[in-house]
This record gives structure tokens, sequence and C-alpha cells, in this order.
């Protein structure tokens, strides 16, 4: 994938993917979480249940590929998506996490992992294992900034080393070579970690 085709990539992501823990946030000032659980549930059974019939149905398949086929990767065209995995990870944060590391935890791996990916091919000279140090300092310092605002937004009951551990393992994790979908494995581990300093 070109850079400009995962830059285009990882700008939809962004948008798309903030769009969960912003909207999440909307309904937790408005004590309606419960309603955004479930609003999230039905995405996610959406989502699925699509890539579950494009993957089945060619027809189905061909139609998806002419829509999404530039930002999607060549692995991506014969399983989920990581869209798919966004929205099951995002799930299961709301439901194991508090509101605030959940929003944390999502926000680390839009941000996070979208800078890291884009500085990383671009900048990226220092590799470690298949990632770049570059590219893992730029999605550190994406995770902190958006951390902090996470901290000084009202009614999220996130501290800052809190925010800063979370930060930490979502780029650590990130790096490493573990056989399990990046979408997944970011948010799930630095929001335990930030649940663990809760």
């Amino acid at each position: 994938m070109t850079i400009q085709r995962e830059i285009r990539r990882k700008a939809f992501h962004i948008m798309a993917g903030m769009s969960i823990p912003v909207i999440y946030y909307v309904f937790m000032v408005l004590e309606r979480t419960w309603m955004a659980t479930w609003i999230l549930v039905a995405a996610t059974l959406g989502i699925l249940a699509v890539d579950i019939i494009r993957l089945r149905h060619q027809f189905v398949k061909i139609i998806f590929i002419d829509f999404f086929g530039p930002m999607m990767r060549r692995h991506e065209i014969s399983a989920l998506t990581g869209a798919t995995y966004l929205m099951i990870s995002s799930l299961v944060c709301v439901l194991v996490f508090s509101d605030g590391v959940a929003i944390a935890a999502v926000s680390y791996l839009v941000i996070g992992d979208s800078l890291a990916a884009v500085v990383g091919r671009s900048l990226g000279r220092t590799k470690f294992f298949e990632k770049s140090f570059e590219g893992a300092g730029a999605g550190l310092l994406g995770c902190l900034a958006v951390g902090t605002l996470i901290v000084l937004l009202p009614e999220t009951g996130l501290g800052y080393l809190q925010m800063a551990a979370g930060a930490l393992t979502a780029i650590v994790v990130e790096m490493l070579p573990i056989p399990l979908d990046d979408n997944i494995r970011i948010p799930l581990a630095s929001g335990a970690v930030m649940h663990l300093l809760f």
C-alpha cells in the first residue's frame, strides 16, 4: 500500500473511529450510556453481518471491494476487516471498563495506531520487528495528547497516571509482533492497564 493510500485509509479510520468515543462521551454526559451501548451493539452486529456476508458471497464481495477496496489491506479481502475488529473491541471496552477508560482505550487505538502507521511508513528508519521507533514516537505523542484531553473533560474520572500508562501500553502492544489484530489487542491491553490503575 502506497503512503498516499495509507494516509487516506488512516484519515478515514480517524474520522469514523473517533465517532465512537465522542458519541459515547456525549451519551455519558447525558447519563444515557445504556443507550449508547445498545447503539454500539446494533452497529457492531450490523457491520459483522455485512462482513460475514461479504466473505461468503462473491457478488457482495465484488461490490464491497468496488467501494472500499482502495482502503483495504490485502489480507482483509479474505478476512474480517479492521473496522469490524474495531467495533468488536469498542463494544468489549464499554462493557468491561469504566466509561473514561473505555473512551481512552478506543481513542488510543484510533489516534495512536493511525499516527504510528503514517509516520512509520513515511519517516521510519529505526526498525523494531516490522515497526519503527519514529512511528511509535508519533503514536505515543498522539495518545498522550488525546489522553490529556480526556483527563480534562468533565466526568471521565481518568487520572494522569492511568492516561500515561494506557498510552504507553497501547504503543508497546502496537509494536510487538503479537498474532492478534491491532484493533483488538491495543484497546483491550491499554484498557486493562488503566482499569488496574483505576
